[in-house]
């Protein structure tokens, strides 16, 4: 693996994998073909780069009724009668058939919702969160996303809004819909499919 999200590999790293997997080599007996290291670093480092710009999360956020606070209660029995569970992050997931994350959905604010703190904290409102390289499908899964944070405006009497606090728009949705699309072409064309096991590593 040449990079993931700490990182490129370094020289000192390769050179510890290398030198182990010699080591192996020497116990069998076997011969082991290295590429030209200089050459891996380089593509450790380009592919950095790459994922350093399509490593993107899209997400909307529900504000509370004129700006109020509102039990987090509330935000737990939606989140749950959605099928969305609380993981050890502080964020309800919604997930796929393998369990697999598809979006979160976590506090406005600092703190994060845990089962010990949720009954009595109350919160100005909620994020929903998609991280765009690692889900397959994005443009889809952005519309349950929008669709779930729509459901969660209209139980609490609040509004969608985006990063700036205004109420989303038509022309806000599109321009997160042609964002999605102008990543996933980039990942496309670079043969790293968006929640492919090989962008799970990368973007791990």
């Amino acid at each position: 693996l040449l990079a993931n999200r700490a990182g490129p590999v370094v020289a000192a790293e390769l050179e510890t994998f290398c030198d182990r997997v010699q080591a192996v080599a020497d116990k069998l007996s076997a011969i082991a073909d290295f590429p030209d290291r200089g050459a891996a670093l380089e593509r450790a480092a380009d592919l950095d780069r790459f994922c350093a710009e399509v490593d993107v999360m899209v997400g909307v956020n529900v504000a509370g009724p004129g700006g109020q606070a509102f039990p987090a209660t509330k935000v737990r029995a939606f989140a749950e009668a959605e099928g969305m569970k609380l993981w050890d992050d502080g964020a309800f997931h919604y997930c796929d058939e393998t369990g697999r994350s598809q979006f979160f959905l976590c506090n406005l604010e600092t703190t994060a919702f845990s089962p010990e703190n949720i009954r009595n904290l109350s919160t100005h409102g909620v994020t929903l969160l998609l991280e765009v390289p690692r889900v397959a499908n994005g443009a889809a899964v952005f519309g349950q996303m929008l669709a779930l944070a729509n459901r969660f405006a209209a139980s609490v009497g609040g509004t969608v809004v985006d990063d700036n606090r205004k109420p989303l728009t038509d022309a806000g949705i599109a321009r997160i819909k042609e964002q999605l699309g102008g990543l996933y072409s980039k990942m496309g064309a670079r043969r790293i499919e968006a929640g492919s096991l090989h962008a799970l590593r990368l973007f791990s």
